[in-house]
């Protein structure tokens, strides 16, 4: 019989489903208003739309494979709890789930990705006149992009595709145990990174502009919100984790749509400020023009009274 014990759950399924799908139903509504607010701003989409677009639809399609496939998830840890008993057709689906492993993983980084992409197109816009912060630009595009396709060509492969008799002998193994967790945290390290080396651009030009420091403080708080994507990053690999044992699925999982899906809502936040910033501006236009509007009636008015009035006045006596 095989041995599924020390199989057990963080993350209760009815939870995991509640979660997954409000945030992905949020993160949809921000989506949906970035899009908005650049049409009604700029009369057109940016690279940076297309991309958090795109991560949500990787996300989307993520969840509906977790939505059919993670059940078995669950079934394992019920048999392994000693609550369900072990029959013999669990093994292939079991082996179906564990073929979507690898795939997940990759879905999971090319979302996240994407957001740093966004992110990065944004700042490009608003740092290539300054070539100083644009050489520091394409170095942080070039270590973004190294550390993602580190991220994907370290994933354990035959843990997901290697077949049942590989994944139930080899993969408890110490040594698989020991190498995927140090992939792990490689990949967490080389997250925060590349995070703190997309915020280092938008602080470096807010230091160069010359603007009020209200407005560089708002700026700066709008994207140091990157901050809460870092945080969800060490929780999804730090808490509970031991280096000889194997990370649950289930949490695993779980964190990696709350960190991808607080990514899409942070980075949507810049444009909704952007929409009203922009109706700001177009309030600001329509009161000064009504304004010029009146003061010009107000003063053709003023000259027609008075050319009115000129002729009944009598002309002075010849001296």
């Amino acid at each position: 019989m095989v041995d599924f014990d020390g199989q057990d759950s963080r993350v209760p399924e009815s939870v995991f489903l509640a979660v997954l799908w409000t945030l992905t139903g949020v993160s949809l509504i921000f989506v949906v208003f970035r899009i908005y607010a650049q049409a009604a701003s700029f009369r057109r989409l940016f690279l940076d739309d297309f991309l958090v677009v795109f991560a949500w639809v990787i996300m989307l399609t993520a969840a509906v494979i977790w939505q059919v496939e993670g059940k078995v998830l669950y079934e394992l840890y019920a048999i392994s709890a000693g609550e369900k008993p072990f029959t013999l057709e669990f093994l292939p689906r079991y082996n179906t789930f564990m073929r979507f492993n690898a795939p997940f993983e990759i879905l999971f980084y090319s979302a996240l990705w994407c957001i740093k992409f966004s992110f990065m197109a944004l700042f490009y816009r608003i740092s290539a006149k300054v070539k100083p912060l644009r050489i520091w630009w394409f170095v942080v595009l070039f270590c973004t992009a190294s550390v993602y396709i580190a991220s994907v060509a370290d994933i354990e492969y035959k843990c997901s595709f290697g077949g049942m008799e590989y994944i139930i002998t080899q993969c408890p193994h110490p040594h698989h145990v020991h190498y995927e967790n140090r992939m792990f945290w490689a990949n967490c390290a080389g997250d925060i990174i590349t995070d703190l080396m997309i915020l280092s651009i938008p602080f470096l030009v807010l230091w160069k502009t010359k603007i009020s420091l209200r407005k560089k403080l708002v700026l700066l708080s709008i994207f140091s919100a990157t901050v809460f994507i870092m945080i969800v990053a060490v929780i999804r690999v730090a808490v509970g984790m031991t280096y000889d044992s194997q990370l649950n699925i289930d949490w695993l999982c779980f964190w990696s749509f709350v960190e991808v899906d607080v990514a899409i809502i942070v980075s949507c936040v810049a444009s909704l400020r952007q929409l009203f910033v922009t109706s700001q501006n177009q309030s600001s236009s329509a009161r000064a023009a009504y304004h010029i509007t009146t003061d010009s009636i107000l003063k053709k008015s003023k000259e027609e009274s008075s050319q009115a009035l000129a002729p009944s006045v009598p002309p002075p006596p010849d001296g």
